[in-house]
């Protein structure tokens, strides 16, 4: 059975005229009965135009198992925007996204690269929070199993601290204020708070860094590993030899590592 068309949509199509970038493209599965979906969050420091849901394409189209869903997903960038707009953009798509297929989606994994991973954990964070409060997100919560984290930022604090130079799009997407860039890291949240008592409501997470990265180092995901560790997490941590910042996301060792966890979601 050959594949469906990719279709792409506003995911806010009570607003018009909509936004360019509220947008993201589905590739629907071929299976008539519930399959997992892999969703992809473009990196690109929340600000970087080139840096579009194409990005994930390779991933969608080259590594992820021919049966299942995906789709990829444009948010507002800075600095026309500020947090927490493209955390509500990427929230949007994905309530749209279940709302459109969900009768075809059994579990979700999401994939973030870069500025990307901080927005997955944020959402991760936030359908938690949801769930506890009885919010209108909770299914969506219940099917997403794991997050990936590709050469990720999780402490914007520290991370402008460690490379000066990037305290300018860290301003425009969070603003002056470093008491808010703290509030916005996924690496201050309480996430011992956020695991469940039930370890089958707790996705599994998984931190890859390249070792070839040359915009960050390993400290983000050291640190984020060593916080998620001390909440009981025990996230996963992949380290990829050489690979550049960009060239990992199509890269082979992240592919390989992404088969793992699709057999892995495969078995739940």
């Amino acid at each position: 059975m050959s594949s469906p068309s990719p279709i792409t949509a506003f995911y806010t199509p009570t607003i018009f005229p909509p936004h360019p970038q509220q947008s993201l493209t589905v590739f629907p599965s071929s299976s008539t009965t519930p399959v997992p979906w892999v969703v992809y969050i473009h990196g690109g420091a929340w600000r970087d135009p080139q840096q579009t849901k194409d990005m994930g394409i390779p991933i969608l189209q080259q590594s992820s198992p021919a049966t299942w869903g995906g789709a990829t997903l444009d948010y507002r960038l800075s600095p026309a925007v500020r947090h927490p707009a493209h955390l509500d953009d990427v929230l949007a798509a994905l309530k749209f996204l279940v709302s459109e297929h969900g009768h075809l989606i059994s579990h979700i994994m999401i994939i973030g690269h870069s500025a990307g991973a901080c927005i997955a954990l944020q959402i991760l964070a936030t359908l938690i929070d949801e769930r506890k409060a009885g919010g209108t997100l909770t299914h969506l919560c219940d099917r997403i199993k794991i997050v990936v984290g590709v050469e990720g930022i999780y402490d914007l604090v520290e991370l402008g601290n460690e490379y000066p130079s990037y305290r300018g799009f860290i301003s425009e997407a969070f603003g002056e204020d470093e008491e808010l860039w703290d509030e916005a890291s996924p690496s201050s949240f309480q996430w011992h708070e956020l695991l469940a008592d039930d370890n089958r409501l707790n996705a599994k997470i998984v931190l890859v860094q390249s070792t070839g990265d040359q915009l960050l180092s390993m400290n983000q995901t050291k640190a984020m590993q060593s916080i998620l560790d001390n909440a009981g997490w025990n996230p996963e941590v992949k380290v990829i030899n050489g690979g550049s910042h960009d060239a990992t996301v199509e890269s082979k060792a992240l592919f390989d590592i992404l088969r793992d966890l699709y057999r892995y979601m495969d078995d739940l």
